[in-house]
């Protein structure tokens, strides 16, 4: 039978007799004591917390934090410092994967890579576009931990990996890489759901065309494997993707090994297969802007892209040493691009393209200010007395009918102040889209609908909902269930019949852009100051 405590004998001992408070005080005295030590040891305390702090710090400072939030969020603090510590430990753990490429040397950027650390850009769930806080969400598909969303409200943040991750984009793509702001753009902009089946049954239609070297056409490989890379990563779909990455991977990497692989050092870094003919000066514009709006995409994560960075950088010095002096482009049969020559606003619209992408990838190339100062003032010196760009004679080449939208969409994104020229540009192609709507089956320049319809986009308001209207139901009523399109009436410069052998191709692109504006670049008005701000984009594979 257990005792009670207090009634243990082996917990019974002598008591101790009290010392008097002048005795603790002689023991005091004998070790030291007084006001002096008691001041020492106070400070003591004080410099080994101050000391255990500042190497906290330390530490904390010197963890690798891959991906920042871009600025503009309020809130958050704590959210964002568990993301933070989530993306650490996923940016040290996740491998780097090389792609095979035939370039030797090469200069790479990463992708996070796709057997361990997919992230499908295509299924991004909410974009931060500034002045939100950090929301909480659930990670869905591939990965084992809690994603972070961005912005108000509850909402499926994705990273790399198994955890949350920010992937920090130029903000002119962001809207792209969310399934929700895709779909919230397209409500916004005049869109609709079947604007966005057609987009997914074009991308679906072109990777079933794609030639086993990873190129797509084959009268002009370079320009159609750009514009085929450029409707995908319209729709956020890069090597990351999980039904699309393998398709654009080996786009991009049959462009990187055209334009390393030339035989002849003339022509060294054309994206052309034939790249002494008058079509290359088309196709390495083209291509070019496809790898700057890649390299965007690709250079913060982990997966190598041998000579993505090298081959795009040498295509965008090759279009500023090949513009001439008034600020065009040109071509000459048997030499390509043409310095020398006159202007071509045709190509040009390509080439100011290229060097638009180059601008929002923030890297230092030489001579790319001076030549988007040149282009500018090129595309305004082609502005009629009664507003188009171009010829004024319908009858001729290169006429206002078709270039006018070229001429627009250029002086609105490259960054000057062009409101006068673009606001009598607009007011013309107005008048001219309600003096001979739309049609497909007559003189439907798909070329000129492409330009105009990202101008008008831009432009906004009561243009965008003239075009829209118009443009938006001929383009989903002539799509064929395959995802390709019908051919278009007319025969003339602007017609996909141009692109020869290629246009079945050329004509689907074209088309897949057009329904992506809704979503694929932000307005200018929207975008803060140089368009080069990076938005903060959570990543997460379904």
């Amino acid at each position: 039978m257990s005792q009670d405590i207090h009634e243990s004998p082996e917990l019974l001992v002598e008591p101790v007799a009290s010392e008097t408070p002048e005795q603790r005080e002689g023991y005091w005295r004998k070790l030291g004591g007084g006001s002096l030590t008691i001041s020492l040891i106070v400070h003591a305390i004080v410099i080994l917390v101050a000391v255990l702090w500042i190497l906290e710090t330390q530490r904390a400072g010197k963890e690798e934090v891959t991906f920042l939030p871009g600025g503009g969020g309020g809130g958050g603090g704590g959210e964002q410092k568990l993301a933070q510590k989530r993306q650490r430990a996923i940016s040290q753990s996740a491998p780097k994967t090389r792609i095979a490429s035939a370039v030797a040397n090469a200069d790479a950027v990463t992708l996070p890579d796709v057997s361990s650390t997919l992230t499908a850009m295509s299924s991004l769930s909410s974009v931060s576009l500034g002045g939100a806080g950090l929301g909480s969400g659930e990670g869905m598909g591939r990965g084992t931990g809690k994603g972070t969303g961005v912005g108000s409200g509850i909402g499926s943040g994705w990273g790399p990996g198994s955890g949350a991750g920010f992937i920090s984009l130029p903000k002119l793509y962001a809207s792209r890489c969310s399934p929700a702001e895709r779909a919230a753009k397209m409500k916004a902009n005049g869109g609709s759901p079947e604007c966005e089946a057609a987009v997914k049954q074009g991308l679906e239609w072109l990777a079933k065309k794609q030639n086993t070297d990873g190129s797509w056409g084959s009268q002009h490989k370079g320009g159609m494997t750009g514009l085929a890379l450029l409707a995908y990563l319209g729709h956020c779909e890069t090597p990351e993707s999980l039904k699309y990455g393998e398709t654009v991977l080996k786009g991009i990497t049959y462009l990187i090994d055209l334009g390393r692989n030339q035989k002849q050092e003339q022509f060294a870094g054309i994206f052309s297969p034939r790249p002494q003919v008058v079509s290359s000066t088309y196709e390495h514009g083209i291509a070019t802007y496809a790898l700057g709006e890649m390299y965007s995409f690709a250079k913060l994560g982990t997966k190598e892209l041998p000579g993505l960075r090298e081959g795009f950088e040498k295509g965008v010095k090759i279009i500023i040493e090949k513009q001439n002096a008034n600020g065009s482009w040109i071509y000459k049969e048997g030499i390509g691009y043409d310095p020398n020559g006159g202007n071509d606003l045709s190509v040009t619209g390509w080439q100011y393209q290229a060097l638009k992408a180059a601008k929002h990838t923030n890297l230092n190339i030489t001579g790319l200010a001076k030549s988007v100062n040149k282009v500018e003032k090129y595309l305004e010196s082609m502005q009629t007395p009664d507003g188009g760009f171009g010829n004024a004679d319908r009858g001729a080449g290169y006429n206002q009918w078709n270039l006018t939208g070229t001429a627009l969409l250029g002086l609105q994104t490259l960054g000057g102040s062009n409101t006068g020229p673009v606001n009598k540009g607009i007011r013309w192609l107005m008048e001219e889209t309600r003096k001979e709507p739309l049609s497909w089956n007559k003189e439907a320049s798909l070329y000129a609908w492409y330009y105009n319809t990202q101008a008008m986009f831009q432009k906004g308001g009561e243009a965008w909902k003239l075009w829209n209207e118009q443009f938006q139901k001929e383009v989903l009523a002539n799509q064929l269930p395959e995802g390709n399109y019908k051919p278009e009436g007319g025969a003339g410069a602007g017609s996909a019949s141009a692109a020869g052998a290629d246009a079945d191709l050329y004509r689907t692109t074209l088309c897949t852009l057009m329904l992506e504006v809704y979503y694929r670049y932000l307005k200018v008005g929207g975008r803060e100051e140089g368009g080069s701000t990076s938005g903060l984009i959570p990543v997460r594979a379904n």
